[in-house]
């Protein structure tokens, strides 16, 4: 027997398999169970999460001859005609290559007929924010008014594409992307049933670079598979997922939070000498500062993505960084990353990038932070002179009109404006973060 892709083999056959999409398999059931199931329904989402998998399941629960109670018993030949997309009653459409309002016409001429040997006849049309406006206009009357015995399933990434006269007419069901928990523990469980020795972080790194997405997650495991010869480890997934080149990335961005300017040239070269993405090695660091920003903070869910290496990594990197640094260098980087993508100088766009993360405490004072704490500690408070009861200058008797009162205002704020622009880092700061000081001012002054 041919071989069949891990995606295929652990394809979902019943809703208890559907992974981390509890409330919508659970409105499914009810709505089986308690014969309210709608004419049609919308389901929306990311690549890989199970819609059309839901869908042909809730084709079969409608017409399985022996269902055990809401699901499929997927071994009765109604079941297995579904699954092996050979159903005469189960009219599976793609959007994309059937967007037309001629295949829409034929679609319509269709559900007029009664089901040849099933209970429901079931239309499931993939992809649907691909039909064409005609396409979909087409269909409305047949959607709103369907016969008694048809029952429509869409599904879409996009569903802001979806004409919003085609979303009225559909019960919508929204799938999240599988948690990394959930995630995780699928693969572990598929890998114990092949026999596939893995490593506890190589099955974090292949659930991370997932994003949440189960037929990508064994799309790549399968890849690894081939490659290692049935042994997953974080070398080989490194190696796969093209995450090899980290090392370099990491011992940049080290010398960026270190600000280690003397050894950039040497890490930027070597990128750039084997041919590593500078688009990609923005990406990384913009998620590295995420990720330290998170541990600075104290938040616990993201050492669950992590693995050892990784963790010792972003510790080591802890007792060098503040929260108001690693604010300005994720905007830094942000910026970066578009100058890198569209210029015509990419190199120089990330060099210049790179000695400027790693000079951002001269470029911007910034104040002294509690790592341990992950808080910042708070400047000292600035001495103000309390007003005394006999001070003429503050009584409500003084006699000082209220024109005079705002000239004084407004020439202390043009001394005050005048006396921060005459500071280098302010200039500097302004320069970094683009700041209209003009309209800034104005603002102030309209709120004052």
């Amino acid at each position: 027997m041919s071989y069949i892709a891990l995606a295929r083999k652990y394809r979902p056959s019943t809703f208890d398999e559907l992974i981390g999409q509890e409330d919508t398999t659970t409105s499914l059931k009810n709505a089986i169970r308690d014969g309210k199931v709608s004419h049609a329904y919308l389901f929306t989402g990311a690549r890989g999460v199970g819609k059309t998998s839901a869908a042909r399941i809730l084709a079969k629960a409608l017409n399985c001859l022996n269902p055990q109670g809401s699901n499929p018993c997927n071994e009765c030949e109604h079941c297995r005609e579904i699954t092996d997309g050979a159903a005469i009653d189960v009219l599976e459409i793609d959007g994309a290559s059937n967007r037309g309002i001629d295949e829409i016409r034929e679609l319509n001429e269709t559900v007029k007929f009664f089901p040849v040997k099933y209970r429901w006849k079931i239309v499931i049309v993939d992809e649907v924010h691909m039909l064409t406006k005609e396409a979909s206009n087409a269909l409305l009357k047949t959607l709103e008014e369907p016969p008694e015995y048809v029952k429509f399933i869409f599904a879409t990434t996009d569903a802001h594409k979806v004409l919003p006269t085609v979303l009225s007419r559909c019960q919508k069901y929204d799938f999240q992307r599988i948690p990394f928990e959930k995630l995780t523990a699928a693969l572990v469980k598929i890998f114990v049933s092949e026999h596939i020795e893995y490593e506890e972080d190589a099955v974090k790194r292949i659930a991370l670079n997932s994003e949440g997405c189960f037929r990508d997650a064994l799309s790549f495991s399968d890849q690894m598979i081939a490659y290692s010869g049935g042994k997953l480890s974080t070398a080989v997934v490194d190696e796969v997922l093209g995450t090899s080149t980290n090392p370099l990335i990491n011992g940049l961005y080290a010398a960026v939070i270190s600000e280690d300017t003397a050894q950039l040239d040497e890490f930027i070269t070597k990128i750039c000498g084997m041919g590593i993405s500078l688009q990609f090695a923005t990406e990384r660091m913009i998620k590295y500062t995420r990720d330290l920003l998170l541990l600075v903070q104290g938040a616990a869910s993201v050492y669950k993505e992590l693995t050892a290496d990784e963790q010792t990594f972003y510790k080591s990197l802890s007792s060098n960084v503040s929260v108001e640094r690693l604010y300005a260098l994720f905007q830094l980087l942000q910026n970066l990353y578009g100058s890198v993508r569209y210029s015509t100088y990419s190199r120089y766009a990330f060099e210049f990038g790179m000695f400027k993360a790693a000079s951002l405490s001269r470029i911007v004072p910034l104040p002294v932070v509690n790592v341990a704490q992950g808080m910042a500690q708070p400047a000292p408070p600035v001495a103000t002179k309390k007003p005394m009861l006999n001070d003429t200058a503050t009584t409500s008797t003084a006699p000082t009109s209220e024109k005079k009162n705002l000239a004084d205002a407004r020439e202390r704020i043009e001394q005050f404006k005048a006396d921060m622009l005459g500071r280098t880092e302010v200039q500097q700061l302004i320069k970094l973060f683009d700041i209209d000081v003009e309209r800034e001012v104005k603002v102030v002054e309209r709120e004052h």
